[in-house]
């Protein structure tokens, strides 16, 4: 009987030290998926900032939410509004730059040398010139560069400044205004700040 006591207990130990050991193994996978998932959060927010501006708030808060503590998420959410409230005043100051460079001689010969260049590259046949409104003063200055079959109009799509030229017979475009340059390259917007821009805008 005592032996068979003996074998149950030897049994029972068994099973009770498997259990645990299945125990340690769950929750020890627990804790590495959790530490995984709070790394990869942590990776997540510290991306760069351009990055997150572009990113939805919403899907953002929803991918951080699960990991993230409430006040960490909202004290990062206040940096990115900072951060994002930045960019907006560079670029808002770029513009203002941008617009006071296109009222110098600078600019308007450097209008000139960007519809030559357009020339060279639109085909023959109706070819169409696009100015800002504010760049109206200098339609007189362009008429004599402008080729027999193409004509100068002004356009609300130019905000800043630059020209346009197109041949939609032909589908070409050759696009050099401020705006289409501050879009490729956002960059230049925060150096107009900093340095004046070139006599002259090239062609890219």
């Amino acid at each position: 009987m005592a032996n068979n006591d003996e074998k149950v207990s030897k049994f029972v130990d068994a099973i009770t030290e498997y259990a645990e050991e299945q125990s340690r193994k769950i929750h020890q996978e627990v804790e590495d998926y959790k530490a995984e998932r709070l790394h990869q959060a942590e990776q997540q927010v510290l991306q760069d900032a351009y990055l997150l501006i572009q990113k939805e708030s919403a899907e953002m808060r929803s991918d951080r939410s699960r990991d993230v503590s409430r006040r960490e998420l909202e004290a990062r959410g206040h940096l990115l509004e900072k951060r994002r409230d930045g960019m907006e005043s560079v670029f808002a100051e770029a513009a203002d730059r941008l617009r006071a460079y296109t009222k110098t001689p600078a600019y308007a010969e450097g209008l000139k040398q960007s519809m030559a260049a357009i020339t060279e590259k639109l085909p023959e046949g109706e070819r169409v010139y696009y100015l800002s409104r504010g760049d109206e003063a200098l339609l007189e200055g362009l008429k004599a560069l402008c080729p027999a079959d193409g004509r100068l109009e002004l356009t609300d799509d130019i905000r800043l400044g630059g020209i346009r030229g197109e041949n939609r017979r032909a589908g070409v475009i050759a696009d050099d205004t401020l705006d289409q340059l501050t879009s490729d390259c956002p960059n230049t917007a925060i150096m107009a700040i900093i340095t004046p821009l070139p006599s002259s805008m090239v062609m890219r």
